[in-house]
């Protein structure tokens, strides 16, 4: 891809030379359109019913593959996913999530994979880079023959809002070795980790994966100025029309508070890693509610959100905001 001069400010050659070269060789089915795809609704997921859906559907899909033991509440939540700033993805069939990824931003609480690449994403925020990861990635095993459409439709609904909504400059992910080669070449990930086992899935093999969203926003620019000469399936990914779908989509989802404290309440009492979480964990992730919590005149709002949900105290709730 030839990048005009104007558009590498801040790239060196290397990096240029990295843009998505891949594209091109993924089969037309991933992205074509048929009855099927096209009735596929993506977007955030906001209601408590929608989230339900999703954290059901990474826990049963996470049991199968046996990267975690069943879970009594039947849903797979990390602790990242009480911060308001976590986002998760969806793609709908008549209702029914049948697919999900959450983009998890990076904050006082790390990043998930930093249990096992702290080294590697450290040296990004050292570099002054505003981080993100990609997390709980799965698709409906009912829907398998179109799962590589919604797979590509949901990471492009999520790149593009990590990289033109949010303002990010890397999405990392660990994944399975094997699914590595997709990333790579759909959509020029690059590798920043060697292969560990990864103790959150039940120590499963990880490899640290990397994708510079700067490089996206440039594909993404270079389409809106018709540059000749690109494939196709960049204009079904970053087309245009299709980033102005997700961000129109994604605007409209966000005029709904995507993780109210009603949310936080329902999923996270009593739920093991809350349970686990620690007492600075608990205090970073109140600090983001508004109000105080009820149940004794005067509380202090740390003091008593450490004891939210642990077994030898009552089960405390938010206040009404004022």
């Amino acid at each position: 891809m030839s990048i005009p001069q104007a558009a590498r400010a801040g790239y060196s050659e290397p990096e240029m030379s990295s843009l998505p070269t891949g594209l091109a060789r993924l089969k037309t089915c991933w992205w074509d359109e048929d009855r099927l795809t096209e009735s596929l609704d993506l977007g955030l997921a906001t209601e408590r019913d929608t989230l339900e859906q999703a954290f059901r559907l990474v826990h049963d899909q996470y049991v199968a593959r046996g990267y975690m033991a069943p879970c009594p509440s039947g849903r797979r939540l990390s602790l990242h996913n009480a911060l308001p700033s976590t986002r998760v993805f969806v793609a709908r069939s008549g209702g029914r999530v049948v697919g999900t990824v959450t983009l998890i931003p990076d904050s006082p609480l790390g990043l998930p994979m930093s249990e096992i690449y702290g080294d590697e994403l450290q040296a990004l925020r050292d570099s002054g880079r505003r981080l993100a990861e990609a997390s709980a990635l799965v698709i409906d095993p009912e829907f398998k023959r179109i799962g590589m459409a919604i797979l590509m439709r949901l990471i492009r609904t999520m790149v593009v809002y990590a990289a033109q909504t949010a303002g990010l400059e890397d999405l990392c992910i660990a994944i399975n070795p094997h699914h590595a080669a997709l990333y790579r070449k759909a959509f020029d990930f690059e590798t920043i980790g060697t292969i560990k086992q990864y103790g959150k899935v039940n120590g499963a093999p990880a490899i640290a994966l990397r994708l510079d969203l700067g490089l996206v926003r440039l594909v993404i620019r270079e389409l809106e100025d018709e540059h000749p000469g690109l494939a196709a399936v960049y204009g079904f990914l970053f087309g245009p029309e299709a980033c102005h779908e997700v961000r129109d989509r994604i605007s409209v989802d966000l005029e709904q508070e995507p993780f109210p404290r009603e949310h936080f309440e329902y999923f996270f009492r009593q739920h093991p890693v809350w349970l686990g979480a620690s007492a600075a964990e608990r205090a970073h992730i109140v600090s983001h509610y508004d109000g105080r919590l009820a149940d004794e005149p005067e509380p202090t709002l740390v003091d008593h959100i450490l004891n939210f949900g642990t077994p030898e105290l009552p089960v405390l709730t938010l206040a009404p905001a004022s």
